[in-house]
């Protein structure tokens, strides 16, 4: 399984930590990518992480916009204590709210 990576953290001036992963935007996995990546950043196991994806957006909305907006589309929401921003482009940005 191909799972999305870790590309890079970066730290700004604030105390918080930006967590960056990578994924394939022709797969059809977004939504399972950006799971494991906010559990990665959260240092759960994927099922563990609560709240459920579903619980701050529409698995299927979120889908449909990466796949059809192109490289330059984005979708920001608040999963739980983290902000992610999922690019078309193939980018997964995470940073605690």
């Amino acid at each position: 399984m191909n799972q999305a990576q870790p590309h890079c953290a970066s730290y700004g001036t604030s105390s918080t930590e930006t967590h960056t992963f990578q994924f394939s935007p022709e797969r059809e996995t977004v939504v399972v990518d950006v799971v494991e990546a906010v559990a990665a950043v959260a240092s759960v196991e994927p099922m563990q992480f609560e709240p459920r994806l579903h619980e701050a957006i529409d698995p299927d909305a979120l889908t449909r916009c990466i796949h059809s907006g192109g490289p330059d589309v984005s979708v920001s929401f608040t999963l739980g204590a983290y902000d992610v921003t999922v690019r078309g482009g193939g980018e997964i940005v995470i940073e605690e709210s």
